[in-house]
């Protein structure tokens, strides 16, 4: 009976040795997938979103100087006023700069310049037409010229206006003997003959005006003044202001041949683009560069040329998306 007893005894105590050894071994049994997976899951979400936050960080940051300081400008030029801007039609390497001292030119588009042949004369304004390429005027104070070869030679032209302070020239690209002229305080002029006989327009845009630009459909006429950007649709019989006017005072005006609804106007901010005859305008840059002259290549309307207050030469291949 002892014995029996004695051997229960053993018998219980060996099942729960048993039992310790299996709760120690469950003790120490390495975690199992769901204890490690869910910290590791919040982990990699955090470095997820740090690695999200540097990236756009770092994109914010590459996009403003790109629009600052970064744009370097392809060439500096050497003057100490700086008015017009013109691409040679027959050539769109051959860029000329015209100031008071005469005119710069560019055979490289735009990196290197040397003097033109038009020296010691006010370059304000410099016109072309496609459809005369090898013709190209020069206007400003005291000065009405014209060059027959593409600015090697220049001749001046006979005329019968009133005065000779022309702030603003422009020649018509469907018919290159009609040109129009902007004579400080006289008003606006035009000649059907190349430039010979001058008449003055039946209305004239409001305020003082102080450039012209004719746009590519045959009648469109644009005018900045002291009271903003005007419109004649009538070949200058009739002027409107335009609803939308860029921001700032309009420095410079060009109008590609290639596009009848685009516009660019140079303004103290940066250069100001128009796709619908100046009816909106969208702000292209570059940020804070004063744009006193601006040009389009005839041939490629996407190619601008514009030229800052310190003489700095900027040039976009994508319509000013962006500037080199």
């Amino acid at each position: 009976m002892a014995k029996a007893q004695q051997q229960r005894t053993r018998a219980n105590e060996g099942i729960k040795g048993s039992q310790k050894r299996r709760t120690r071994a469950a003790n120490t049994r390495p975690p199992s997938r769901a204890h490690w997976v869910a910290p590791l899951t919040l982990a990699a979400l955090i470095l997820f979103s740090l690695l999200v936050w540097w990236m756009m960080s770092s994109f914010a940051g590459n996009n403003s100087a790109d629009t600052a300081s970064s744009i370097q400008p392809i060439a500096a030029l050497d003057s100490p006023d700086f008015h017009s801007l013109l691409v040679d039609p027959q050539d769109p390497e051959h860029l000329l700069f015209g100031s008071h001292a005469g005119i710069q030119e560019s055979r490289d588009g735009g990196i290197t310049w040397e003097d033109g042949e038009l020296r010691n004369a006010d370059a304000m304004q410099l016109a072309s037409s496609p459809k005369a390429p090898e013709t190209l005027y020069a206007t400003g104070h005291d000065v009405f010229q014209a060059s027959h070869d593409s600015g090697q030679t220049w001749q001046p032209v006979t005329h019968n206006l009133p005065g000779t302070d022309i702030h603003g020239f422009a020649q018509d690209p469907t018919d290159p003997r009609r040109l129009y002229a902007l004579v400080m305080g006289a008003g606006t002029f035009t000649s059907a003959d190349g430039g010979t006989t001058w008449q003055p327009l039946p209305t004239q845009p409001s305020g003082d005006g102080m450039h012209i630009a004719l746009a590519a459909s045959a009648g469109s006429l644009y005018a900045a003044t002291d009271r903003g950007l005007m419109v004649s649709r009538d070949g200058g019989q009739s002027w409107q202001a335009l609803p939308s006017q860029p921001s700032g005072e309009i420095m410079s005006l060009a109008a590609p041949v290639s596009d009848p609804q685009l516009l660019y106007a140079g303004t103290p901010t940066g250069l100001a683009k128009s796709t619908n005859g100046g009816e909106s305008w969208t702000n292209l840059g570059p940020d804070d560069v004063p744009v006193l002259a601006v040009a389009v290549t005839p041939s490629d309307p996407n190619r601008v040329f514009l030229l800052s207050d310190a003489g700095a030469v900027y040039r976009s291949v994508d319509a000013g998306v962006t500037w080199r």
